[in-house]
């Protein structure tokens, strides 16, 4: 199979024996991978993750989705610190769906975690292996000679390249075991290093979604029906037929897509399909989308016509009033309640999101009597060749991804319903297809960031501390869109991130209650930490308030001393809190209606605190002047990726927490396009300084973790300046007014 299959993710590496003109190794992680062999006359595949060329260039092979994320640079990094190789003669390349790269999902902060140890393992292996040929050729003890820089030296000053050695190493047996680098002796991993990506991004080489162009290729845009879940009833395709250049007009039929990770069937009573549409296939993008513009459809809108954002708002907090499955019940959080010397109450909504990719949703397929072969910018090509083999009734093999280039992810490209449409599409014409959606197609027919409420009671001891602490959350789930209606309650909790204050807190009881909805759902950056950390971290400043104690001296006498709990280490966090507070000057006067917030949050192995430095106009516009970031992320692979990937969580943070929302009426998504839901704009910046602790703990995310903690930091920054709580976002100016 072509890649599909369930894994260990620290499956061992494993290599391949290769062609005479050099040295090609990969590793798998799968146990039962088979070693590759290349006769002499053949190219290096791409079925490995390194090859070391005759005139010393080193191919690396990156298995994940370059999205702007920098794992092209940072991966590679991994093996060429372990192989000592010459880093300014790595060439990198994108790996297309293969079964020898593992899972190839890309999401969950995980990419370089979970290829931390494999890949250098593949590093390590090949190093070994060149030793072993260099001794051998010497005479010598393997243990008497060393690498470095894509250089093999003896004791007696000798020495030979990789080049030279490729062929005799590719024949030796592969070591079963092989040492890694203590990371003191790290040469590339930590230290600031330009990305490999930059210089094509920059000279217009680099391929993206948009960029492919396959011979005999036309294009295709397509229009789905503008309500929730509603169908095609009729259409008329004789005007959109007439535009120049229009080809056919072909209806695309509401299709299963198998679930994002098991690349199963989803179970009863999921809501993991494609769209109902018409598409429009023609000789250029611009035909299309006029054609597109030219159709006459009758949509069959079903139950949803009449849904709107204000019932949905009602539907949550009826249902807020209601007992919710229990997620975690700490001592007696009711009994704590009446006894407390203090009690705060506090209710807080969030809304759906959209991801909003610069790169809007896109995928060129050539559906043949072969099979099918697709050009697509995805976060996960495994589950869209699954999804497109059953849908077409082909064997899983025959359906090959070739990966580029994503203009953005953010979670929206683990949803493979572009890819199946346009293999869809494909099959009907009998040609390759580039379908790409118009931008408000993108907004409108999302999978969005569920919508929540959440209840807070916190009763307060004489000291201020809190001793008891109830949290009832309403969502909907994307476990029952996309899993379906028999899973297990708590498995459809979208509360999973709240993991403090709960084991602080003697008393806690949290809630989550499911919310029907037909509004489609997805993983949107940090998942359900965007909302989850919102409210936490902003009620723990109203307990703050309530106590009279600063925020960051509450949040420290909460943590208490240093102490494992499970994976959580609080003396991380208190170390980045402490970090954070120290270089963003907090408790220093800062002028009137300006103020300092801070909130925390520890995810996918790393620690982040950030502080936001606001100012507030009088009719209630509110500047975000300056954010201190710190973050542990353990051994910080590429400082310069992971300072990019705070700064760049920052801005998809704050700008979600100023501007964005999606609202519906009708049944129909009322933002269409950056006009209506906008962006943060480049003067809407703030300064922005990412503080990294040094650390030897092992690799943590960095692409989710900086979005969380930001939209509560500059809510509570607002509450310092104005003396008014954000409960609500996005933050509206007509409620900030002096």
């Amino acid at each position: 199979m072509n890649g599909i299959f369930k894994v260990s993710r620290r499956e061992f590496l494993k290599l391949c024996p290769s062609a005479s003109a050099g040295l090609v190794l990969g590793f798998s992680l799968l146990a039962d991978a088979k070693r590759v062999s290349a006769s002499q006359n053949e190219p290096f595949s791409p079925n490995a993750f390194l090859s070391i060329g005759a005139d010393g260039t080193i191919t690396i092979w990156s298995p994940k989705s370059e999205m702007g994320q920098g794992v092209r640079t940072a991966l590679p990094m991994m093996v060429a610190e372990e192989l000592d190789a010459d880093w300014s003669k790595v060439a990198v390349q994108q790996a297309d769906l293969g079964a020898k790269y593992g899972d190839q999902i890309t999401g969950g902060s995980f990419s370089i975690r979970g290829s931390w140890e494999p890949l250098r393992n593949a590093g390590a292996a090949a190093r070994s292996m060149l030793i072993a040929a260099a001794a051998a050729k010497w005479g010598v003890e393997a243990s008497t000679c060393r690498t470095e820089g894509s250089v093999v030296f003896n004791a007696a000053g000798k020495r030979l390249n990789y080049s030279e050695l490729a062929s005799a190493a590719s024949r030796l047996p592969v070591p079963k075991v092989v040492a890694v680098k203590d990371a003191k002796d790290f040469r590339i991993l930590g230290k600031p290093t330009p990305r490999k990506d930059t210089p094509p991004k920059v000279d217009g080489s680099a391929v993206y979604g948009m960029d492919v162009r396959v011979p005999g290729m036309l294009y295709g845009a397509i229009a789905h029906c503008p309500v929730l879940g509603g169908e095609v009833k009729s259409f008329d395709a004789s005007k959109a037929k007439a535009i120049k250049g229009v080809r056919d007009v072909i209806e695309i039929k509401r299709t299963e897509l198998v679930h994002q990770f098991s690349y199963e069937a989803s179970g009863k009573g999921h809501s993991n399909y494609t769209r109902s549409g018409i598409a429009v296939v023609a000789d250029s993008t611009w035909a299309a989308i006029q054609g597109r513009k030219a159709l006459a459809v009758t949509w069959d809108e079903g139950s949803n016509g009449a849904v709107n954002s204000a019932g949905l708002r009602e539907n949550l907090a009826k249902l807020a009033d209601t007992p919710g499955t229990v997620i975690r019940n700490d001592g007696d959080a009711a009994k704590a309640l009446d006894q407390a010397a203090k009690k705060v109450t506090a209710e807080y909504e969030v809304p759906f999101l959209a991801h909003a990719t610069m790169e809007p949703v896109n995928c060129t397929a050539h559906v043949t009597d072969k099979g099918c072969e697709i050009w697509a910018p995805t976060q996960i090509p495994n589950a869209a060749a699954v999804s497109i083999a059953k849908a077409l009734n082909l064997p899983n093999e025959s359906v090959k991804v070739h990966v580029t280039f994503l203009g953005g992810g953010f979670g929206r490209r683990l949803m493979q319903d572009y890819a199946l449409e346009a293999a869809l599409v494909s099959k009907s014409v009998g040609a390759p297809v580039k379908l790409v959606w118009t931008r408000e197609e993108d907004i409108q027919q999302d999978y969005y960031r569920p919508a929540s409420l959440h209840r807070f009671q916190a009763g307060l001891d004489a000291k201020g501390l809190p001793v008891a602490w109830t949290h009832r959350a309403v969502s909907p789930s994307i476990s029952i869109f996309l899993e379906g209606t028999a899973i297990e309650p708590r498995a459809a909790s979208e509360v999973n991130g709240p993991d403090f204050p709960a084991g602080f807190v003697p008393n806690f009881r949290l809630e989550f209650v499911a919310a029907p909805s037909p509004v489609a759902l997805g993983y949107w950056r940090s998942v359900e930490n965007s909302s989850n950390i919102f409210v936490v971290q902003s009620f723990l400043d109203e307990i703050a308030t309530a106590s009279g104690t600063d925020p960051v001296e509450l949040r420290l006498r909460m943590l208490g001393e240093p102490r494992k709990i499970g994976e959580f280490n609080t003396g991380r966090l208190k170390r980045v809190i402490e970090l954070a507070a120290s270089k963003a000057d907090w408790g220093k006067p800062v002028p009137r209606r300006s103020g300092r917030g801070i909130a925390a949050f520890f995810g996918y192995a790393s620690y982040v605190a950030q502080i936001a430095e606001v100012s507030v106009t009088d009719d209630g516009d509110v500047r975000v002047n300056r954010v201190v970031c710190a973050i542990d992320c353990g051994i910080a692979v590429n400082p310069d990726t992971v300072r990019a990937q705070m700064e760049g969580g920052i801005v998809f943070g704050l700008t979600a927490a100023l501007k964005g929302e999606i609202t519906l009426d009708r049944g129909r998504v009322q933002q269409s396009n950056f006009n209506n839901y906008r962006m943060l704009r480049l003067s809407e910046m703030p300064k922005v300084e990412v503080h990294i602790v040094p650390s030897m703990e092992p690799v943590g995310g960095t692409g989710e973790p900086g979005v969380p903690p930001i939209a509560p930091a500059v809510a509570n920054a607002i509450f310092a300046a104005t003396g008014k709580r954000i409960r609500r976002l996005p933050i509206r100016a007509d409620e900030l007014k002096a």
